[in-house]
């Protein structure tokens, strides 16, 4: 078993003995009172004190989480629990009873948003598909308590004394099974090629991370209320002929109903993963509501079972869809913890009122309150339908809406001047904005992407396709959205609306090999004149990595007064000999295909082998020797059915650069692909002792490196800092040592890098005089 795993194991295990350890209790409510003296009064409290504590406590829990690690969290609530577990056991008086209760459900309360977080640190250190991992999640829950029951009715010969002795001995070593799970290290999720296979409509994009808990949140109440509102009265209903045989009935119903559950999740979380939340939403509401509403039809076991089961298709399906919108939240990455406690706060108001409501309204309405219960299933349904349509339906203002736009910038009156003395026009510009200029307009940021990057490096609500930077930018995000007024153009000689070589040459048909040479000073020139035709004026930061960092610091070169900050981030002033002869065998890849035919491809054609030739080349840069041994080591290639052979090659990570290449070669064009390589192999940006442009401010520098960077790491970082300083603008150099994630790491999850990023672009603008050496 892989360490991933292992150690999933053992987190399922935890999970696994904290449900079972609630359920254990059940069986033996009737022998409360002889023990300890519990009234139905106090039988009643031991519950509700219980589930008050647990969901008072979640909120703390995850403000641990994320300031200590959750395996360390979690270790310690568990232990509580365990306390908790002894007390109980040894209460011979109502208030020690209730005191127990109250230590347990503590416990209960922390471990939950340290299981949810501890869950999510497995996916990203590990790779684990997330909702893969919360499919087992919920079955593994449901199974816990299955398992409750099951345990107390084997070993009720022992006495209860004993059995809860057990119960918390076992609590306790999966405490520290569960401190062993959660990784320490953890890295970033995905890689820049993988952002489009995420589930779409990911609750990553739109508001601050709170509002989205809170809606999550709310969404899981109205589940757990609907099924807890269903528990006491399920057997009511059952039960009203009166006839020996309901406890029977009622046993079996729940227990099919609870197995549907489990197994439900499993499939979902295996099978729907591509599916958006809002779709998982409508789909777990529409069942539900089908489920609840056909409760009225009949009293009879099998019927209601088989309403049952549609209704906890239902429940898994909402239980999911919450569970993993909290854990694909971008913008609640550096403090999931906190998310999921408030989560969990929200969550358990459900299970608090659920029975109450249920109760209340069986009494008043019968068997009509299945009806009214599906009612409130269907209008909520309603609402969502209505309000995604509408959400797609209603267009922004034109530049707000932040869709594709595209403008002329240049055109054969007044042509782009280029590096290499050439001129081109027209010359057409793609670019996105986020946010909202404030009154000054001092507030907008300008994104410089990476080689095969483009407009659109973050979504724009929750059924957009995700960014290529969805972790730097947003909501929340350290880019943020809702303070700044973002802005991100294709580069020209690109491929996804700027002008190119996919563009209209003189004779009408794609520009192909004929496009000219451009180089980054090119690109630069076309930002500005897309800034000016925005009339942003002084930015509030130029940021960009990789290629992005490359035209950052020729625009902070060239123009020092544009922006308050310039953030190069795992950039290079220049190639070196490795980083040269990289790029000469990737281009010897596209240009050997006979496919490329001396780049004169028809549209929609090219050299898709070299393509994707040259993007395994380039990945291998992209990504450290460490990462590959954790993430792949000697592990064979799935199967898929078929056996390995000398074709496919046995091995995982030779998948894994298929995959990397097949998502490129799909969406780029080889001619654009060489003409940006060329010019950043090209790019010098001190030759000839370049001095840096006259400035009246001087902007704030920051740069960006990675000691697991083996493209541009940190010795092209200082080698900027030096010859920046040598020309009298000095430069912080931020140098990450905590991922394994290579180049890669720029575009991923590395929360030290993303805080140090946060800081930078959330402090006020600060003026600085030419002569100020600070």
């Amino acid at each position: 078993m892989s360490p991933g795993r292992s150690r999933a194991a053992l987190l399922f295990g935890a999970l696994l003995s904290v449900n079972a350890s609630y359920t254990l209790l059940i069986p033996f409510v009737p022998d409360l009172e002889e023990r300890a003296g519990a009234n139905p009064t106090v039988v009643a409290l031991t519950f509700a004190v219980f589930a008050g504590a647990k969901a008072a406590a979640q909120p703390f829990g995850g403000m641990w989480v994320d300031r200590w690690r959750p395996g360390d969290v979690g270790c310690v609530a568990l232990l509580i629990a365990a306390a908790g577990i002894v007390v109980t056991a040894i209460a011979r008086d109502p208030a020690t009873l209730l005191a127990g209760r109250a230590l347990w459900g503590v416990g209960e309360g922390l471990v939950t948003p340290a299981l949810y977080a501890g869950m999510a640190a497995l996916c990203r250190r590990y790779d684990l598909p997330t909702s893969r991992m919360m499919g087992n999640f919920g079955t593994f829950a449901v199974a816990g308590f299955l398992l409750g029951p099951l345990a107390a009715g084997i070993a009720a010969p022992f006495g209860l004394d004993a059995l809860f002795l057990f119960g918390a001995a076992v609590t306790a070593v999966t405490a520290f099974g569960l401190r062993w799970a959660v990784p320490r290290d953890v890295p970033a999720p995905v890689d820049e090629e993988q952002a489009d296979d995420t589930a779409a409509g990911t609750a990553a994009t739109g508001g601050r991370w709170w509002t989205w808990v809170l809606a999550l949140g709310a969404l899981d109440l109205f589940t757990n209320l609907t099924y807890s509102a269903l528990e006491p009265v399920l057997p009511l209903y059952l039960s009203a002929d009166g006839a020996e045989s309901a406890r029977g009935a009622i046993s079996l119903v729940f227990a099919i109903g609870l197995a549907a559950f489990g197994v439900v999740s499993w499939l979902l979380g295996r099978y729907a993963s591509r599916l958006g939340l809002v779709a998982m939403a409508v789909v777990g509401l529409a069942f539900a509501a089908v489920g609840t509403a056909g409760l009225y039809a009949s009293a009879e076991v099998w019927p209601v079972a088989a309403c049952f089961v549609v209704l906890m298709v239902g429940q898994a399906a909402l239980y999911l869809t919450a569970r993993r919108g909290v854990v694909e939240l971008r913008s609640a990455m550096t403090r999931q913890g906190k998310a999921f406690g408030l989560f969990g706060l929200v969550s358990d108001i459900g299970n608090i009122l659920g029975p109450l409501l249920g109760v209340a309204l069986y009494e008043l309405t019968g068997r009509v309150s299945f009806l009214v219960i599906g009612a409130l299933s269907g209008l909520l349904l309603a609402a969502l339908v209505v309000g995604a349509r509408r959400s797609r339906a209603v267009p922004g203002p034109p530049v707000e809406d932040g869709h594709v736009r595209t403008v002329v910038l240049f055109d054969r009156a007044d042509p782009l001047e280029l590096e290499s003395g050439r001129t081109l026009a027209p010359v057409t510009v793609a670019y996105e904005t986020y946010g909202e200029l404030n009154e000054d307009r001092s507030n907008a940021i300008f994104v410089c992407h990476a080689l095969t990057g483009d407009s659109h490096p973050a979504a724009h609500h929750p059924d957009d396709r995700p960014g290529w930077w969805r972790d730097m930018v947003g909501p929340g995000c350290p880019v943020d959205t809702d303070r700044h007024f973002v802005v991100c153009a294709n580069v020209l000689a690109g491929c996804s609306g700027t002008t190119g070589p996919t563009s209209p040459g003189p004779d009408g048909g794609p520009w192909g090999p004929d496009f000219p040479l451009i180089g980054i000073t090119d690109m630069v020139t076309v930002h500005r004149a897309l800034v000016a035709e925005l009339g942003l004026g002084r930015l509030r930061a130029v940021i960009g990595g990789s290629l992005g960092g490359m035209q950052v610091l020729e625009w902070l070169l060239r123009a020092p007064d544009d922006a308050d900050d310039f953030l190069i981030v795992a950039g290079t002033a220049r190639h070196t000999a490795e980083n040269l002869a990289w790029n000469a065998v990737a281009r010897t890849a596209i240009r050997s295909d006979p496919e490329f035919r001396e780049g004169r491809y028809p549209p929609g054609g090219g050299p898709a082998a070299g393509l994707g030739t040259a993007r395994m080349i380039g990945h291998l840069t992209y990504v450290s020797e460490d990462m590959l041994a954790r993430k792949f080591g000697r592990e064979p290639r799935a199967a898929n059915g078929t056996s390995p052979s000398v074709t496919t090659g046995p091995f995982a990570v030779e998948g894994y650069l298929e995959h990397q290449a097949a998502s490129l070669v799909g969406r780029f064009d080889a001619n654009s692909y060489l003409c940006l390589m060329n010019a950043m192999d090209s790019f010098d940006a001190f030759a000839d002792d370049r001095p840096v442009a006259p400035f009246r401010r001087r902007p704030g520098v920051h740069l960006f490196s990675f000691d697991s960077d083996r493209l541009y790491g940190p010795d092209h970082a200082r080698y900027i800092q030096a010859n920046l300083a040598a020309r009298g603008l000095p430069a912080e150099h931020h140098q990450d040592h905590t991922t394994d994630r290579g180049h890669d790491a720029f575009l991923l999850r590395v929360p030290p890098y993303l805080r140090r990023v946060a800081e930078v672009l959330g402090q006020e603008s600060v003026v600085r005089s030419a002569d100020d050496a600070g």
